[in-house]
């Protein structure tokens, strides 16, 4: 009957570290998918069961754990390998941390006599009180290096958190850790209390180096992530160098109509004078024509987001995309330009970017721009073709979340099956000119 308390204990306390685990992987892939946990935890907890039973190796019992990890990750949630190996090298290596510290301490207390009782009830309170300290260790590892985590360039980085694993694993053994049980070996002077110092000394430093890697491979990430949106940023800011020269040549163009047409309109006069009406109509549709592809009237009461709008717009109709806008800056808005460009153009590229994939249907854009009360809302909802898979966010839609967290605001996304909504909301209370 206490075999049987044991073992139950020793079950419950392992399902509770994969119901950890399955957080850990959700949290590191970003996946949100919860229908799985009771599987996962389920199929862990019986494969482990079976491995303790026929008294398997801890090598066999870490392969089959890493086993279950991978494939799950990569049959059931449908991830990636790449996106699979940053969680699983940090969970196999906490874990080889946790029995590492777990079989000195067992080898200490084998060294004294005591009750069987006694010694089954120490094991119990040392095995709970290792799986406290690797639930914390998760959770903070999880809140910590989550993003980077997520990042492509992880599955080449986090390996190299290996060998951690493998030096605990050559201390025990080397050092003859997981023959605790053996009473020859438990008898022998090979059992002195200065090897299991030592080999406590050793895991120390090899989880010491662990947090040293994981920070260091964390800030390289970091970094690496840094340097790829601020190329991004600079390229966009570029192509709105570009776009703000082209609408130049575009006034440019209008303002040589404008010169022109004078002349336009004594043709249009002498075909009408001599009754030569159905080539005055085709001569007037022409220059309407030609009027419309230079100017789209577009008056936000801002200069500067006229142009911008006139350019991104220009572009979207003559991708055949119909356009819908409403938008009105107030004058004390207190947003700067560079902002307002910045949520307009990348959420226009977006959209645009979207509406060209579309087939069967006639693509439509909607821009709204409104104030209410202290907030500036900037709405952009498109069509788009169904999704594939799961939808990734890119840089320009994390520009825009940025540039409203500037304002105190928020950016909100709504996806369904065939639009896609965008709300950024902009506080200007603290920021208005005029109140």
């Amino acid at each position: 009957m206490f075999s049987v308390g044991f073992y139950s204990w020793w079950l419950l306390l392992n399902c509770i570290l994969y119901l950890a685990e399955f957080y850990f992987i959700r949290s590191f892939t970003g996946i949100q998918e919860k229908k799985y946990m009771v599987c996962y935890v389920l199929t862990s907890g019986l494969l482990t069961f079976l491995a303790m039973y026929f008294q398997s190796s801890g090598v066999l019992r870490l392969i089959l754990h890493m086993g279950i990890i991978l494939c799950f990750s990569r049959f059931v949630l449908k991830l990636k390998w790449a996106e699979t190996v940053a969680p699983a090298m940090i969970i196999l290596t906490l874990f080889t941390f946790m029995e590492g510290f777990q079989t000195v301490f067992m080898r200490w207390l084998a060294g004294h006599s005591m009750k069987m009782h006694t010694a089954v009830f120490m094991q119990m309170l040392l095995s709970g009180g290792l799986a406290a300290v690797l639930l914390l260790t998760l959770h903070f590892v999880s809140k910590r290096y989550a993003y980077t985590g997520r990042q492509k360039l992880s599955a080449y980085m986090y390996p190299l958190l290996l060998p951690c694993s493998f030096i605990v694993w050559v201390i025990r053994s080397g050092l003859g850790l997981d023959m605790w049980m053996d009473p020859a070996v438990r008898k022998s002077s090979f059992w002195e209390k200065r090897q299991s110092l030592w080999a406590l000394i050793w895991i120390l430093g090899a989880c010491i180096i662990f947090f040293i890697i994981l920070r260091l491979v964390s800030r390289i990430l970091a970094l690496s992530v840094q340097e790829t949106e601020q190329k991004r940023l600079e390229d966009q800011i570029r192509k709105q160098y570009t776009y703000l020269e082209e609408a130049k040549k575009r006034n440019e163009q209008y303002r040589t109509f404008q010169h022109d047409i004078n002349n336009h309109f004594l043709v249009l006069s002498g075909l009408i004078r001599e009754k030569r009406y159905g080539e005055a109509e085709i001569y007037f549709d022409k220059l309407h024509g030609s009027a419309d592809r230079l100017l789209i009237g577009i008056e936000t009461g801002n200069p500067i987001l006229d142009i911008l709008l006139q350019e991104k717009i220009s572009f979207a109709v003559s991708s055949g995309i119909e356009v819908k806008h409403e938008v009105q800056i107030p004058p004390d808005c207190g947003a700067e330009d560079m902002d307002l460009c910045m949520i307009l153009a990348n959420a226009l590229d977006n959209a645009v970017h979207a509406c060209r994939k579309v087939t069967g249907r006639q693509p439509e854009i909607s821009v709204m721009i409104w104030r209410r009360h202290h907030f500036l809302i900037i709405e952009v909802v498109n069509t788009k073709v169904q999704p594939q898979g799961r939808l990734e966010y890119g840089t320009g839609l994390n520009n825009i979340r940025r540039t409203a967290e500037k304002y105190e605001g928020t950016m909100e996304i709504e996806n369904d099956g065939e639009t896609f909504r965008l709300t950024v909301l902009l506080c200007l209370a603290p920021f208005t000119k005029i109140e």
